[in-house]
């Protein structure tokens, strides 16, 4: 069966799983551990031990690595019983579960879960008063105002209503501007499988070892003897890092980070340093390729090195909706947005996420798309926030992704040693590329390590951007990512037409040319 609904004014159409639901156990059936083959049984659950490998079979047609992270956040899914498919439609209690929800296939295969929550916005003219009535008289309950946008609101659907009726019927309010559902789906980082460790730096200073090819790199060298970022805040969005890394900790000044409950709903948490904070090997590396320390005797270091990090972990089971990932975006931009005590002006002048479904397509939901334009727009102080994503890895064209081919996104992908693109999507929504196959940088438990992935080129470019911005701090985002795409050096030996390339975007970074 099919469920249409509309994301940013089109049809977006899923596959509904009606043999399938999502239960998400109460935490007091699912522990102690004895008790849980009797839970599983109870749900009409088949799954493998927890050690088995990615390629298992479940008994269930669901992808298996997106089967297991589901798990481990505490989803399992079960034949759809007649009690079972009646409360996932209508989202009603059932003995011993916090959750039965439906569960549907997108257009990229990802399985998504629904929530029976929604996002709204409502005419900005409205009083919130007045906003939060409308939401009430269309028997909405509103949990949380989302303050990055006038009369924003996350709210949850009325129980009883088949969801996919209920969906439909909030979308015929004309008086709302948008009113769409969030739905949870797996946000991995966006990685490729890795080589062998090479142990250095070729992304900085390429010498030609290793069968690379002398130069090319980002010229980092030459743009360190004018700037390594001092005073430039790149924020990065991953689903968790280890922020006690010795060659990182130095360098965080901010942050927090986002975790989701049974309902789908997330939770908030300010960091403070020597509280938990998730950690992730992922997210580790990423953050290094940006900020990893310089000349402290330890590992290599980011492309800025002396800038500050803002830490956002989101979601650190992979598994949420992009309410929450938008709600990310605009604490980046303006951490009031999360946090009412933080200072004023204290948001990221540079944002770096490389999260997304390991896959080609990806729908933007109108709160996600709304997070990003108005960080975009009013991040700085009014200058503009220059968001970078990671284009997906394999072949595949990048407006395929919403988010990625989104306006206000600069999309990366990754180059190699060889200075030749490293088969990752490629379009005219691409930017450029930055060194991103077989590079190193810090990893999980203070290690270090070399690993593959557009998910990497991607914080390694938005450190240049930082560069970039310290020798220019009054600049637009606009003039930020002019200055790259004007200074990029068109590798590959292929005819670029007006300047870019469908495989190279502008070409690959050059940091000593951007500042200048």
């Amino acid at each position: 069966m099919r469920f249409t609904f509309t994301l940013r004014g089109k049809p977006v159409s899923l596959t509904h799983l009606d043999d399938v639901v999502a239960v998400r156990p109460a935490a007091d059936v699912i522990t102690p551990k004895p008790t849980r083959a009797a839970v599983l049984k109870q749900f009409g659950t088949v799954r493998v031990p927890d050690d088995a490998d990615e390629g298992a079979a479940f008994g269930l047609d669901l992808p298996a690595r997106s089967r297991q992270l589901f798990e481990r956040a505490g989803w399992l899914f079960g034949a759809a019983r007649e009690n079972l498919s009646r409360a996932a439609a209508t989202r009603t209690a059932v003995p011993g579960a916090d959750a039965v929800r439906p569960v549907f296939v997108d257009r990229g295969g990802n399985t998504l879960i629904g929530t029976g929550l929604v996002t709204v916005q409502l005419p900005p003219d409205l009083t919130e008063a007045q906003a939060q009535s409308r939401l009430q008289a269309h028997r909405l309950v509103p949990i949380r105002r989302l303050r990055f946008a006038p009369n924003l609101f996350e709210a949850r659907l009325r129980a009883g209503a088949p969801f996919t009726e209920a969906v439909a019927e909030i979308q015929t309010v004309s008086e709302f501007v948008f009113a769409e559902p969030a739905l949870v789906g797996v946000l991995t980082g966006r990685r490729a499988p890795t080589d062998p460790r090479y142990g250095d730096q070729w992304q900085h200073k390429n010498t030609g070892a290793n069968g690379g090819t002398a130069g090319a790199d980002i010229r980092s060298e030459a743009a360190w003897d004018r700037t390594r970022g001092a005073g430039v805040r790149v924020a990065l969005i991953d689903n968790g890092m280890q922020i006690d890394h010795p060659d990182l900790a130095a360098g965080v000044v901010g942050g927090g980070h986002f975790e989701s409950d049974s309902t789908g709903r997330t939770t908030f948490t300010k960091f403070q340093a020597g509280n938990p904070f998730p950690a992730g090997n992922h997210g580790t590396f990423c953050l290094g390729m940006a900020g990893a320390r310089m000349d402290n005797g330890k590992g290599g270091c980011g492309s800025a090195p002396e800038a500050d990090l803002i830490v956002i972990g989101c979601l650190n089971d992979q598994v949420g909706t992009q309410t929450t990932l938008a709600r990310a975006v605009a604490y980046a931009a303006d951490p009031t947005t999360e946090d009412p005590t933080a200072p004023a002006g204290s948001g990221a002048h540079v944002l770096a996420c490389s999260l997304g479904p390991n896959g080609a397509d990806w729908d933007l939901t109108s709160v996600l798309d709304l997070a990003l334009r108005t960080a975009a727009a009013n991040g700085r102080e009014g200058l503009g926030l220059p968001i970078f994503w990671a284009a997906s890895n394999g072949t595949v064209e990048v407006a395929r992704d919403e988010v990625c081919s989104h306006p206000d996104v600069i999309a990366v992908g990754r180059s190699n040693r060889l200075d030749l693109e490293d088969g990752s999507a490629y379009g005219p929504k691409l930017e450029f590329l930055a060194p991103g196959a077989e590079v190193f940088s810090t990893m999980q438990g203070g290690r270090y390590g070399v690993d593959t992935g557009t998910s990497y080129a991607c914080p390694l470019a938005a450190g240049v951007a930082a560069l970039v911005l310290a020798r220019n701090p009054k600049w637009t985002r606009d003039q930020v990512r002019q200055r790259l795409r004007d200074t990029c050096d068109k590798i590959g030996g292929v005819a670029y037409a007006a300047g870019r390339h469908d495989e190279y975007g502008y070409g690959r970074l050059n940091a000593d040319a951007a500042t200048q």
